[in-house]
């Protein structure tokens, strides 16, 4: 099957079954630029149909899954709006900013007070994420270690999940994924509800698989367009998070956290020429 995107949905319709009709009818309600943004839990929510229904309608129309459909509507909207955007200069700066914002207007700062206390008593502070999102984890463990905190961060699936078998009910798990369906990423909640293990999650999705585990979730306001291949306005947003609970963490530590950040400072001071 050849064509756009919802060429190949109307084409399907004297192909379709009733559920499927129903669903073809309901999805051509929603705004195409809302849909790039969605997740298959989201999507199939507005359509009234199981996840698995709406995987297997993205079957007959002949992509390979959910990311595949999203790709093909997300390439078709970038290229209508060539020549129409503002210059990238602006158009990024401006991204970054509403990440920001976004995620800020529906920060709690409670929860984040919360989620600051496990961290400061966890025996050991876990912060894992892959892909574009292993780089807050690591962001994160560089400040606090400055602390003399726990903390251990690290961006292969399969130490992540050795390190992850072996804590416990006193120590802490921090997971960070935009989707929040992201296998390696789930398979860590799984276990961190096995070992009893507190689990902070930081993720865009609030209907997500991984946000279901979370003892405390953080919702991040970037959306992510699928070509656009991890926006560095996700890693904003999220590291806007993971900057908050550092403060807070921080404010618990008292004097003793400047003093610790300070011989840190002290220790590498002669690293600079």
């Amino acid at each position: 099957m050849i064509g756009k995107v919802f060429d190949r949905i109307e084409s399907l319709k004297s192909l379709a079954t009733k559920t499927e009709l129903k669903m073809i009818e309901r999805i051509k309600t929603i705004p195409r630029e809302e849909i790039i943004y969605m997740s298959i839990t989201e999507l199939a929510a507005r359509l009234k149909v199981a996840e698995a229904t709406f995987l297997r309608f993205c079957r007959k129309l002949e992509y390979r899954g959910f990311q595949d459909f999203k790709l093909s509507l997300s390439q078709e909207l970038g290229s209508e709006d060539k020549g129409v955007t503002a210059s990238p200069s602006k158009r990024i700066a401006t991204s970054m900013v509403d990440a920001i914002m976004e995620t800020y207007k529906q920060f709690n700062e409670e929860d984040c007070r919360r989620a600051a206390s496990y961290i400061f008593h966890a025996n050991k502070v876990c912060v894992f994420g892959v892909g574009t999102s292993s780089i807050v984890p690591q962001m994160m463990k560089n400040r606090l270690v400055r602390t003399g905190l726990p903390v251990e961060s690290c961006s292969d699936p399969h130490m992540q999940t050795i390190i992850a078998s072996n804590l416990g009910e006193k120590d802490v798990m921090i997971l960070v994924s935009v989707s929040g369906a992201t296998k390696d990423i789930i398979n860590l909640a799984e276990i961190a509800k096995r070992n009893g293990t507190p689990l902070i999650v930081l993720t865009n999705y609030s209907k997500s698989p991984l946000a279901k585990y979370a003892d405390i979730p953080f919702f991040t306001c970037r959306k992510e367009v699928a070509y656009e291949g991890g926006s560095l306005a996700s890693v904003v947003a999220q590291a806007y998070i993971a900057d908050m609970l550092c403060a807070f963490v921080f404010e618990l530590q008292g004097e003793e956290s400047g003093k610790r950040s300070l011989n840190a400072a002290l220790a590498v001071s002669d690293k600079s020429i």
